[in-house]
């Protein structure tokens, strides 16, 4: 069965430079006016050019194959990457993801090497729902947090649930199961804690790391972040 890993930006400030790693984002536009800025196709094929927003980088901080960002513009699984680092994705079973060339501005300069990735699609069909959690948080009259499992459904039923859950209730993937079919190496899924820069399979992270893509790391999907942030876990024994 395949391993996979969810993707994070590095925590190690000697690896990235300077933590936060940018300094600002150039918007392009009037974001909020603008139908082609590409925040505006959450979960939808782009059949354009779509309009990007550009990461500037502290003086301090180091030129990653991942960029650290948060911000308008990269948002729904968004992963701003170098040109070495796409190659590699491009080697690998990629599901649901298109990349658009971008830059970052470093030091007063624009390096056009790099490509902002955008997710388009989800694959639910790879994921075996019967014999995966479901947990639902939602919140009390004091806007406290409750949280319990569920009974598990099929896909169809999960979708549903989806789609006529308010704020503030929300359902999580908890202890994934996949199907036999399941050969992907990178994929993005809605709904799932720890993963919001998506999930890399075994064969896709060891290429990475022998590459020595810099600013990136790999936790087990099945570990907590709790677990893998610990001062005594998982990152501080690698």
């Amino acid at each position: 069965m395949i391993k996979y890993f969810s993707i994070h930006n590095s925590l190690n400030e000697q690896i990235m430079g300077k933590l936060p790693q940018v300094k600002e984002v150039l918007h392009n536009s009037h974001i909020s006016e603008e139908p082609n800025f590409i925040d505006k196709f959450p979960f939808k094929k782009i059949e354009i050019n779509p309009i990007l927003s550009n990461a500037v980088l502290y003086s301090k901080s180091k030129q990653t194959d991942l960029i650290m960002t948060s911000s308008l513009g990269f948002s729904c699984g968004s992963l701003l990457i170098s040109d070495k680092l796409k190659k590699i994705f491009e080697q690998f079973k990629c599901f649901g993801v298109q990349f658009f060339s971008s830059y970052i501005v470093h030091k007063e300069k624009k390096n056009y090497d790099y490509w902002q990735s955008h997710i388009y699609d989800i694959p639910y069909d790879f994921i075996d729902f019967r014999n995966t959690d479901l947990l639902l948080k939602d919140r009390d009259e004091n806007r406290k947090l409750i949280q319990s499992y569920i009974e598990r459904v099929d896909k169809e039923e999960f979708l549903r649930m989806l789609e006529n859950m308010k704020y503030p209730k929300m359902l999580y993937l908890k202890n994934i199961s996949f199907t036999e079919q399941m050969n992907l190496d990178y994929f993005f899924l809605r709904n799932f804690e720890d993963a919001s820069l998506g999930i890399a399979s075994e064969n896709l992270k060891n290429e990475i790391e022998k590459q020595e893509i810099t600013g990136i790391e790999f936790k087990p999907i099945e570990l907590s972040m709790n677990d893998w942030l610990d001062s005594n876990g998982v990152t501080e024994k690698i």
